[in-house]
C-alpha cells in the first residue's frame, strides 16, 4: 500500500479520535448506557425486594409442611394412596375444616362441591395463596384416582407423555435449538450494531470530505495526493474508528449479559464457532467498505455537508430490508428470499451473518457474498474518484446529476 495512503489513514484515524463527539460516541455513550442499565437493575432489585415483602403477607410458605383439608361433598373420594394420604386430611363439613384451620392444624382446605362432575370447580379456603405448594398436583392425582373408572389408566391421565426423545434436526453448528425469541434478539443486535458502526464511520467520512471541500482544502490535497489514495486512506482510517466503536460496544454487551444479577441474567448468549464469528466480522468489514465507498462518492459530488446529509438515509435504506423481512429470514434462512438478500452487497452485511447463526450456509454462498461485496466496494471507490476529479472543477456549484454526467 502506498505511503501516502497510510499517511492519510493515520491522520484521519487520529484526528477523528481526538474529536469530543467521537470520544463520546465510542467511549462515553457505552459507559452512559452501562450506568443507566445498572441504575435500572438496582431499581428493579429494590422494587422486587419491596414486592416480595408485600407479597409475603398473603402468600403462604410451602415450607410449613402442613397438610391441607379436604371436604368432599360428592362422597366419591375413598382412596388415599401415598403420598396423598399424608398431604390431605378429610373433613365431613366445612365447619370442621374451618375449625382445624383456625387451630393451625392445616394450611387451608379444599371444597369439592356436589356438582363437581358437572362444573369442574373446586374452592380453596385460606388467608394465603398456596404458592409453591405441591398440594394442587397431588389433588389432581387424588381426583384422577377416585373419579376415573378402571378402564382408564390413572398414570396416563396424570402424565400422558411419559417417555419421549428429543431429536435435533438442525444441521447448523450455531443456533440449533434456539427459540424464535432468541433468534430475533440476535437478529436485531447484529442489525443495530452494524447500523451504528457504519453510520458513525461513514458519517465522519462524509463530514470530513464536506468540510475539506467547503474550506477549499480539497484542492490543495488533490495537488499532492491522487484521488484514489485520498479516498482509500480516509475509508481505511475511519474504518478503524468504526472497528474500535464496534469492539467497545461488543465488549460492553458481553459484560452486561454475563453479570449474574443483571436484568439479562436469564438471557442465553448464542454459542457460535470461531468460524461463524470470523465470517460475521468479515461481512461487517466488507459491508462497511461498500457503504463507505457510497458515502465517499456522495461526499465527492455534493457541495457541502448539509446537502450531503439529506441523502444519508437513502443510502442506508437497504440495511433495513433484512429487518423489515425478519420473520422470513428467521423462519426460512435457506429460502430463496434470504439467499438473495445475503448475496446483494447492500444487504449482505446483515442478511448473511443472520443466516450463518441460524443455519448451515454452503461455503460457496458466503464466498460469493464476500466476493461480490469486495468487487462492489472497489467499483464504487473507482467511481468515487471519477466524481472527485469532475466535481473539483465545480466547487461551490449545486449538485446536479446532469452537470456531473457532462463533466
Amino acid at each position: 500500500m502506498n505511503n501516502k495512503t497510510i499517511l492519510v489513514a493515520k491522520q484521519e484515524f487520529l484526528s477523528t479520535l481526538k474529536r469530543r463527539s467521537a470520544q463520546f460516541a465510542i467511549f462515553g455513550l457505552p459507559i452512559l448506557s452501562l450506568l443507566i442499565l445498572m441504575g435500572i437493575n438496582q431499581f428493579a432489585r429494590s422494587q422486587g425486594s419491596d414486592d416480595s415483602s408485600a407479597l409475603s403477607s398473603f402468600i403462604s410458605d410451602s415450607a410449613d409442611d402442613l397438610p391441607a383439608g379436604l371436604v368432599d361433598e360428592t362422597d366419591q373420594i375413598i382412596q388415599f394412596s401415598p403420598p396423598t394420604d399424608s398431604l390431605f386430611i378429610q373433613y365431613a363439613t366445612l365447619d370442621a375444616a374451618q375449625t382445624a384451620y383456625e387451630a393451625e392444624e392445616i394450611s387451608g382446605y379444599y371444597q369439592i362441591p356436589a356438582d363437581y362432575l358437572a362444573t369442574g370447580e373446586i374452592s380453596y379456603f385460606a388467608d394465603k395463596l398456596p404458592l409453591g405448594s405441591p398440594n394442587e398436583h397431588f389433588l389432581f392425582t387424588l381426583l384422577a384416582e377416585n373419579y376415573l373408572d378402571d378402564s382408564v389408566p390413572t398414570t396416563l391421565v396424570i402424565n400422558p407423555l411419559q417417555q419421549y426423545e428429543e431429536v435435533d434436526l438442525s444441521a447448523t453448528e450455531a443456533q440449533a435449538g434456539q427459540g424464535v425469541g432468541a433468534a430475533f434478539g440476535l437478529f436485531m443486535g447484529i442489525a443495530i450494531l452494524f447500523y451504528l458502526t457504519v453510520m458513525g464511520a461513514a458519517g465522519y467520512l462524509l463530514q470530513s470530505l464536506g468540510k475539506e471541500k467547503e474550506n477549499r482544502v480539497m484542492e490543495i490535497l488533490l495537488s499532492s495526493v491522487r484521488p484514489i489514495q485520498l479516498l482509500v486512506g480516509k475509508v481505511l482510517g475511519l474504518g478503524g474508528i468504526g472497528l474500535l466503536q464496534m469492539a467497545v460496544w461488543t465488549a460492553l454487551a458481553f459484560v452486561v449479559f454475563q453479570q449474574g444479577d443483571s436484568l439479562f441474567a436469564n438471557v442465553t448468549l448464542p454459542t457460535l464457532s470461531a468460524g461463524v464469528w470470523g465470517l460475521t466480522i468479515a461481512h461487517f468489514i466488507f459491508g462497511y467498505l461498500v457503504y463507505a465507498s457510497l458515502f465517499a462518492g456522495l461526499g465527492a459530488i455534493v457541495p457541502n455537508v448539509k446537502e450531503g446529509s439529506q441523502y444519508t438515509f437513502l443510502l442506508m435504506l437497504p440495511t433495513f430490508l433484512p429487518m423489515w423481512f425478519s420473520s422470513i429470514m428467521i423462519t426460512a434462512p435457506n429460502g430463496s428470499f434470504a439467499i438473495w438478500l445475503s448475496m446483494i452487497p447492500l444487504t449482505a452485511p446483515i442478511a448473511m451473518p443472520i443466516r450463518l447463526t441460524l443455519t448451515a450456509v454452503p461455503p460457496w454462498q458466503w464466498m460469493l457474498s464476500l466476493s461480490l461485496s469486495a468487487i462492489t466496494a472497489v467499483f464504487l471507490l473507482w467511481t468515487a474518484t471519477k466524481f472527485f476529479r469532475s466535481q473539483t472543477l465545480l466547487t461551490g456549484q449545486r449538485f446536479s446529476p446532469k452537470v456531473i454526467w457532462k463533466t
